[in-house]
């Protein structure tokens, strides 16, 4: 868990009407560890002239989102994939109306080996091959190294599949779009961070991974993926804001917004950072890929 307590020094809008607004208070956010780094520069970044202000943050995984909003225990609610059907109905029983939300960067999940595998390209099928306690995309159960491509000693190695904990957001998007919804088979070793899980591979020349782009660092070999009948594209800006690559994803943040009122000037002040110039500047500086001007714009007018 990563429980962050920021005093704001100040605020720094782009945003119009809270430049010259002294704002105070707490805003409390609980959710999606991918997103947990973002808040925290956010928070920091979200400073020169209202020192009144803390953020409480919250990094438990997106399910944590859904569960705080719905008892009120946040403002926001950060989650790497959209809330399921029956999360919103939940929300909409405790609330009567539906949860609010805007996107805020560009994520990928990047599949990765060990430095000294020569694996450079994979098929999502492979993938679900790989994980999927029973494979439901079309293609084999795959095992070892050999199934793969992978000759010498590699070849006789089983395949180490690595990945995220439950009520992790990013373990569900995969579950989702890599298992065609199946389950994750009882040999996938589940972490409850996206940093052990790097580690985790980066250790062992046998195992395979995933995490959000902007966790993956050089100590791992990011794999291009295909989807079935496509290229195999790499997870680089282009291919993810494209839609190319075929892991791209938004990270959203939700809240809970009263139908026809508008919001908080403290968390309308703060998500209008996030989509500024500047807030989108440390999206690229954590990793991710920042929202187009023409993304931010749109999703500026929804809080309005």
């Amino acid at each position: 868990m990563r429980s962050v307590w920021t005093s704001l020094l100040g605020l720094a809008l782009a945003g119009p009407g809270h430049a010259a607004e002294a704002l105070s208070g707490t805003l409390t956010s609980a959710g999606s560890e991918t997103i947990s780094g973002l808040i925290a520069q956010w928070s920091r970044g979200f400073a020169s002239t209202h020192p009144a202000v803390r953020i409480q943050e919250q990094a438990l995984g997106s399910t944590s989102a859904v569960l705080a909003l719905v008892e009120g225990a946040a403002d926001i609610g950060p989650m790497s994939r959209p809330m399921s059907a029956g999360e919103e109905a939940l929300f909409v029983r405790r609330h009567g109306h539906r949860p609010s939300r805007i996107a805020v960067a560009h994520d990928a999940i990047v599949v990765f080996v060990h430095p000294d595998n020569p694996l450079r390209t994979l098929e999502l099928g492979q993938l679900d091959g790989i994980y999927a306690a029973q494979p439901r995309c079309g293609g084999p159960a795959l095992r070892t190294w050999a199934q793969l491509g992978g000759t010498g000693a590699l070849a006789q190695q089983p395949v180490l599949p690595i990945g995220r904990n439950e009520g992790s957001g990013t373990a569900q998007f995969f579950r989702d779009r890599v298992l065609c919804g199946g389950d994750y088979r009882n040999a996938v070793v589940a972490w409850p961070g996206s940093g052990a899980t790097i580690a985790a591979v980066a250790g062992n020349p046998s195992a395979i991974g995933y995490a959000p782009i902007g966790m993956v660092n050089a100590r791992v070999q990011p794999l291009a993926l295909a989807a079935a009948t496509g290229e195999a594209v790499a997870a680089d800006a282009e291919g993810v804001r494209s839609g190319r690559y075929p892991l791209a994803r938004p990270l959203y943040l939700y809240y809970n917004r009263l139908p026809h009122r508008p919001l908080p000037a403290l968390q309308a002040a703060f998500l209008e950072y996030i989509l500024s110039s500047e807030g989108q500047a440390i999206v690229a500086r954590e990793g991710f890929i920042p929202l187009a001007a023409t993304e931010a714009d749109a999703q500026r007018l929804q809080l309005e």
